[in-house]
Order: C-alpha cells, then sequence, then structure tokens
C-alpha cells in the first residue's frame, strides 16, 4: 500500500477508499489550511512532452468544515459508509487521455450532509 502523508482521519479514510480509482502511480495528499483542508490525487500521463495525452491530471476533493468535524463524532459504521459516499461520487469522473482538449482538473465538493446523512440509521 502507498504511503499516506494525511493527518485527518476523515481524508485518510476517503483517500484509502480511492485508491484503486487512480492509477497506481497517483500521489494523494492533504493540501489546504487547517481550516479549510483539502484532498488532491495527481498523476500523469506518460508519453512525449508534444504529444496531447502527455498531461498532469488531478481531482481536488474540497470538504466542507462540518463534515469533518462530524465525521470524529460518527460511528465506525458511519464513517466506512461516508467514505464509501464520496467513493461513489468518484466512480463518475471520466478522464478522457486521448483528448487534446480533456479537461485535466476535476473538483469534488464534499458536503457536510454527506456525513450526516451517513450518520442517519437508514430506514
Amino acid at each position: 500500500m502507498r504511503t499516506l502523508n494525511i493527518r485527518h482521519p476523515a481524508m485518510r479514510c476517503v483517500a484509502e477508499a480511492l485508491l484503486d480509482l487512480f492509477p497506481s502511480g497517483a500521489d494523494i495528499s492533504e493540501i489546504g489550511t487547517d481550516q479549510k483542508p483539502c484532498l488532491f490525487v495527481s498523476w500523469r500521463t506518460g508519453g512525449m512532452a508534444s504529444h496531447p495525452g502527455n498531461i498532469a491530471w488531478g481531482v481536488h476533493y474540497r470538504f466542507e468544515t462540518e463534515a469533518l468535524s462530524l465525521f470524529d463524532l460518527a460511528t465506525h459504521a458511519a464513517q466506512q459508509q461516508f467514505c464509501e459516499r464520496v467513493r461513489d461520487m468518484s466512480r463518475h469522473l471520466r478522464f478522457d487521455y486521448a483528448d487534446p482538449d480533456a479537461v485535466s482538473l476535476m473538483i469534488v465538493d464534499v458536503p457536510a450532509g454527506l456525513m450526516r446523512a451517513s450518520m442517519t440509521p437508514a430506514g
């Protein structure tokens, strides 16, 4: 498993849930300030520098502060469900490596409501 230099438990849980969705050489890092921490996944496609497919790719996960605070209060099951929900949001990201006009940076906003929904019993 890759070394994850991530301090916040919620972002570590999310990062571990996302590992297999991205190329094995992708870097996963905590970025931002303590007040606005984010998770950033980045990788670069191979090829010659002049080839349109040689691009740096990234996904920027922006967490609402309350989502991270609620994570610390949630049960282990709710924490796992939250991470799976963020994973589900990430499954829909599409990176078209062959398209020279492809968007190479995606932003995923992770609202506090996602954590609240994970904490609510199903029923």
